[in-house]
C-alpha cells in the first residue's frame, strides 16, 4: 500500500518536474506628473509579429502619423501575465521623444515613449517610413 501511494504521488508531480520556467515582463512604467508629450501622434493600423529568434517573442508594430510623417513604430507587446497585452487601438494619442538618431538625416531608430489612455507609456522605436 505503502509503495502504491508513493507511486500515484510521484507519477502526479511529474508534470511539475518537467514544466518549463515562467518569466513575467514588467509592467509598463506609468506618466510621471508634470513630464509633457508634445508630440501629437494618430495611430492608423496596428499589428501583431511574433519573432523567434532566442525564444519566441511578440511585438507590436503601429503605423502612425507623426510630425506630418507615415512611420511604423514597434515596441513590446506583451508585459504583464493577467492582463498581458499593451491596449493600443488606432487613434490620437501625445508622444516625447527620449533618444534622437544623431548624425542621420532620417527619424529610423528614433525612441518614444507614448502616453496611453491608462497613463501607462509605451516606449517603441521608430522601424519605417512610408510615403
Amino acid at each position: 500500500m505503502k509503495r502504491l501511494s508513493i507511486a500515484l504521488f510521484l507519477v502526479a508531480c511529474l508534470p511539475l518536474l518537467c514544466a518549463q520556467k515562467t518569466r513575467y515582463g514588467q509592467e509598463p512604467p506609468k506618466a510621471k506628473p508634470g513630464v509633457d508629450y508634445p508630440i501629437k501622434v494618430h495611430i492608423s493600423g496596428v499589428r501583431i509579429r511574433t519573432y523567434c529568434d532566442q525564444g519566441c517573442t511578440d511585438y507590436l508594430h503601429a503605423e502612425v502619423v507623426m510630425d506630418q510623417k507615415k512611420l511604423e513604430l514597434t515596441g513590446s507587446f506583451l508585459y504583464e501575465p493577467r492582463s498581458s497585452q499593451v491596449n493600443l487601438l488606432p487613434g490620437d494619442y501625445t508622444a516625447r521623444l527620449l533618444k534622437a538618431n544623431k548624425g542621420e538625416a532620417t527619424p529610423l531608430y528614433n525612441q518614444y515613449e507614448l502616453l496611453l489612455p491608462d497613463r501607462h507609456l509605451w516606449r517603441c522605436t521608430v522601424t519605417g517610413i512610408f510615403e
